[in-house]
């Protein structure tokens, strides 16, 4: 599966290739520019994207998932309860952002950063793609007499995008979780997976956006592999995220290993993310 995904990135990139990234520009330019809005958001869905707080910038976003659609009407496709996370990240320069948040599920606050390595650019020098590396500390405190040290998860991702023109944006997401605490002996405290996420866009402020993961190595039986659709809107004043998932957690150790939804019995998560951003 991993094979198949790499192989269609590479053929897109064939069959689009340069000549679709020069219609983001005008022709005539030779001047090395970078390639603005590769996503319109810092997620995709679940998943991180590339993209970054602008320089001296406050964003402020709510993440959003509602419980298990699965008893239908009787608790509203799950809108009778909801699981929040509040996300506040700050860009420093053009290259650094660094965040705090605090989700419901397990109580669980974490620290991460965004560092970008490359960026990609059109002109006379090139550059292919854009390169963030992810990093994030999350520390939960559902169990109130746990060690301090069984409580953190460690999170490392290389997100790796291309965006091929003006619809088409592309995201690979090498990712490392490492839980210093797991509850079975069959669980790994290193886990290794893989994302893909993409962007389509439909108009000037709406795209149609999804991501996935896939394991690398064993897992237990019960993992299902975390997945998410979504819809952006951009309103000039925010972005405005509406999606379907499996996974109601909204941080990476939840929706990359602990994903629990399928389409059995409809068994799936309504959601949305927000953002505002406030220059400082």
């Amino acid at each position: 599966m991993i094979r198949i995904v790499f192989l269609l990135i590479i053929l897109f990139s064939e069959v689009l290739g340069q000549n679709s990234l020069l219609e983001l520009v005008d022709n005539t330019s030779l001047t090395t520019m970078p390639i603005q809005a590769t996503f319109k958001a810092t997620r995709i869905v679940n998943a991180q994207s590339i993209e970054m707080p602008r320089k001296n910038t406050l964003e402020f976003m709510i993440l959003h998932r509602f419980g298990s659609m699965s008893n239908g009407l009787y608790d509203f496709f799950g809108m009778d309860e909801a699981v929040i996370r509040f996300d506040l990240k700050y860009g420093i320069g053009e290259k650094f952002a660094f965040g705090i948040g605090r989700s419901s599920l397990k109580k669980t606050y974490d620290l991460f950063s965004k560092v970008r390595l490359l960026r990609q650019k059109y002109g006379e020098r090139p550059v292919p793609i854009t390169l963030v590396l992810f990093t994030k500390i999350e520390i939960e405190t559902v169990i109130k007499d746990m060690d301090s040290s069984d409580r953190y998860t460690f999170d490392i991702q290389t997100l790796i995008a291309r965006k091929f023109n003006q619809n088409l944006s592309l995201q690979v997401m090498p990712t490392l979780i490492h839980k210093n605490f797991v509850f079975n002996q069959d669980e790994s405290n290193d886990l290794f997976s893989i994302g893909i996420g993409g962007r389509f866009k439909i108009s000037k402020r709406t795209s149609i956006n999804f991501d996935t993961f896939f394991p690398i190595g064993s897992r237990p039986q019960s993992y299902t592999r975390g997945w998410g659709i979504g819809y952006d809107i951009d309103t000039g004043g925010h972005i405005f995220q509406l999606m379907i998932t499996n996974a109601q957690g909204s941080y990476e150790s939840k929706y990359i290993e602990k994903a629990t939804g399928d389409f059995k019995n409809f068994n799936l998560y309504i959601g949305f993310n927000i953002t505002r951003v406030f220059t400082l």
